[in-house]
């Protein structure tokens, strides 16, 4: 977790158990994840366009890019994106927002945490 002002940036996997703390919650995939629905995950928004693309994200499940490579390429497709990367930026100066995606909190190469870095730069 990383302070911003008064707020605080979280992520979560959409299977970890919603939380009072996590505020507003924020699904930020392409895909809907199956089995679930929007009052089980407690949701805020959904913004799917900050998820990463289809062939990006089929490139980086089959192997066929770096994470290096990834990371580039989903911060070259969010340039698209600004407008809604203010807007988050602009709620966690003033609550505790959590952005949620289909893996593990603890997988490292998740693009959720790229987003979130994205997100702290505004």
């Amino acid at each position: 977790m990383i302070k911003t002002g008064l707020a605080v940036i979280k992520t979560k996997s959409v299977y970890d158990p919603a939380e009072e703390s996590d505020g507003q919650r924020i699904l930020v995939t392409r895909y809907w994840p199956r089995g679930l629905s929007r009052e089980r995950l407690s949701l805020a928004d959904y913004l799917k366009d900050l998820g990463p693309s289809v062939g990006l994200l089929r490139d980086w499940k089959a192997g066929k890019i770096s994470w290096a490579e990834y990371e580039r390429c989903y911060c070259q497709e969010m340039r698209q994106q600004q407008e809604k990367i203010e807007e988050l930026a602009i709620r966690a100066r003033s609550t505790t927002i959590t952005l949620l995606c289909i893996e593990r909190e603890d997988n490292p190469h998740c693009h959720r945490h790229l987003l979130k870095s994205l997100i702290e730069r505004q």
